[in-house]
Order: structure tokens, then sequence, then C-alpha cells
């Protein structure tokens, strides 16, 4: 008897594993194989097929990974807690989706076309998701792993061809694995050229998390002030709480006066009681009066209640007339009785 019981629980298990490696897809000649060679080879096999074709394999993604639900064709969202429908075929590289409903998934599906003997595009989604190849083949490879999947899309980034470096560096940002947190590193550094070292410094903010985060401060200290200037962005969109005191840090002490400036602004767009202390620490200390007046904007931009008091201490009592005119003209915009109280007092005098 117990045999039988760890017979069944054998099965089950082998039917769940198989279960997760088949992907819902409708509208294709699906087939699968495993990825025996390693994914790199068995993608080069393909490409000497003939005709378009889709290929697509399973990793882990990067923990609360969340991608727009899709809907079926009348637009109504899935009552089964999945998607519905991810056209592969469609122009527009778009969900058919509510995006109301967002979906969490543990694993993601990176999904390639193949074209002319080369890669065409890649795409990735969530499992949860159908997918619809347009009346194409359609390979599911299997057994492939995370770090293996992570090298071959670092492959597609290249000079030659920014298309696939944009979603090749979007996809390796979804993987789980350590490895991708690497691969963004190596493309953020300074022997790349400036517009790369951009767009894996904002994966490496918009996906990593704190690895991400721990990655973007030791590159706070690189010479370039260009490539600084995107980094505040790239540490303003990281969710881990110590972006803010980094962005704030940076709007401080960095050297230059334009990282400063976009590192002001940005820490305006977090808010919150440290935001606020930082905008009116630069308008009182920053030695730059374009640094003043751009901690005056960003002040200029918190909710009525918090910026109007402040836009008043500055026009009342900041040493450089130019930042004082500035407090002012926001003043003027907020359109706020206690700022038309204020002008009135300035007329009368």
């Amino acid at each position: 008897m117990r045999q039988d019981w760890l017979l069944v629980a054998v099965l089950g298990v082998s039917m769940l594993a198989m279960a997760q490696q088949q992907p819902k897809v409708v509208n294709a000649q699906f087939h699968s194989e495993p990825a025996g060679a390693g994914l790199s080879a068995t993608v080069n096999r393909f490409q000497h097929s003939s005709g378009p074709l889709w290929l697509g394999h399973e990793v882990a993604a990067v923990p609360g990974s969340r991608f727009s639900s899709c809907s079926d064709d009348n637009g109504s969202s899935m009552d089964d807690g999945c998607c519905g429908v991810f056209r592969l075929e469609d122009s527009n590289h778009t969900f058919r989706s509510s995006n109301e409903h967002q979906a969490s998934e543990a694993n993601i599906a990176v999904l390639v076309r193949i074209d002319q003997a080369a890669v065409d595009k890649v795409r990735f989604t969530g499992t949860g998701c159908r997918l619809d190849a347009g009346g194409l083949p359609f390979s599911w490879l299997t057994d492939v792993k995370a770090d293996d999947s992570v090298a071959w899309l670092s492959s597609l980034v290249t000079a030659d061809n920014k298309r696939h470096t944009d979603q090749a560096l979007a996809a390796i940002a979804m993987h789980e694995t350590a490895k991708a947190t690497a691969a963004l590193v190596e493309f953020s550094s300074s022997a790349n050229p400036l517009w790369l070292r951009e767009k894996a410094g904002f994966w490496l903010g918009a996906g990593r998390g704190n690895e991400g985060l721990l990655a973007l401060e030791k590159l706070a200290s690189d010479p370039d002030p260009e490539f600084r200037k995107k980094l505040a962005f790239d540490i303003s969109v990281n969710h881990d709480p110590a972006a803010v005191d980094d962005l704030i840090r940076m709007a401080k002490s960095d050297p230059d006066t334009r990282v400063r400036e976009q590192a002001i602004f940005w820490v305006a767009q977090k808010a919150g009681a440290k935001a606020v202390a930082a905008l009116k620490d630069a308008v009182e200390n920053d030695p730059e009066v374009e640094v003043k007046k751009k901690a005056v904007f960003a002040l200029s931009q918190l909710p009525k209640d918090e910026a109007v008091p402040e836009l008043l201490r500055v026009a009342q009592t900041n040493r450089e007339p130019a930042v004082r005119k500035d407090a002012i003209f926001w003043l003027g915009q907020t359109h706020d009785p206690r700022a038309l109280a204020y002008f009135e007092q300035i007329l009368e005098h």
C-alpha cells in the first residue's frame, strides 16, 4: 500500500513538472524539445531552418514581477486566474490586455522570433498567458538554465542592432538569477558606449531591486557627468527604500551642477519628509544659483499645502535675488490665497 502511494506521489510530481514546462500555445505548429546542446547552439540550429518561426523557454522571474493581464477577444478579462492571449505576431508588440489587472508571475517565458536565418524579435511575458503564434511553427525548449538564457540574450546586445539590444536588456532584467545583475553591470561599465551604459543602468534601477541599487551606488562615482545625470533617474525608479537616500546624497554632493539639478528633480518626485528636507537644504546651501533655482521648482511641484509655505519662506528670506524671484513666480502659479496675500503685502510696500 505504501508503495502505491509512493508511485502516485511520483507520478503526480512528474505530471506537475510536465505541466509547468508546457506553455499554453494556440494557433501554432507546436512541438517541444530539450535544449540539450545549450541554448546558443539550439537557437543557432533553428536559424538554419526555413521560414519564420518562434522559439520559447521558461526561466524563474525576479520575485514580484508583474505583467499586464491579457484579455479575450471580447476585451473581458479571463476568469481562470491567468492571462488571455498574447499575440506574438502583433506588430504593435502589445498584449490584448486590460491594464487595470496585473498578475504576479513566478516565471517568465522568453520568446524569440527567427526569420531569414537570424533573430528577428525577442519578447517576454508571464507564463500565465496563452501565446498565439499567428499560425507559425512554435518550438518550446525545455531544461534551459537561467544563466544560459542570460548569456545568450547578452550575445544580442550589440551596437549594430539597438532594437535587439533594447529587447534583450529588458528580458535579462526579468531573470531572477544573479547573473542578470552581473550582465547589466558589465553593460553599464565605462568600456561601453554611453547609449548602452544608459540603457543598462535603467534596467538595473527598474528591474533588479536591491541588487540593482547597490550596483548603481557604485556607478554614482563614475567620472562621466553625462552618465551620472542619467543615473539620477535610474535610482529614482528603483523601489528599494534606500533609493531616496542615494538621490539625496547625489543632490547634495555630486561635483557637477547638472547632475545635482537632475537629482534634485527626481528627489521631488519621491516626496516625503526626507525629500522636502533635501530640497530645502539645496535652496539654502548649494553653491550654485542654478541648482538653487532647480530646487525651488521642485518645491513648487509638491502638494500645494506643502509647496506654498516653503515657497513663501524662500521668497521672503533667501539671500539670492534670482532665487527669490523664482519662488515668487512659482507662488503665482499656485493661485493660492496665501500667495495672493503675500503679493498684496509686497505691493503695499
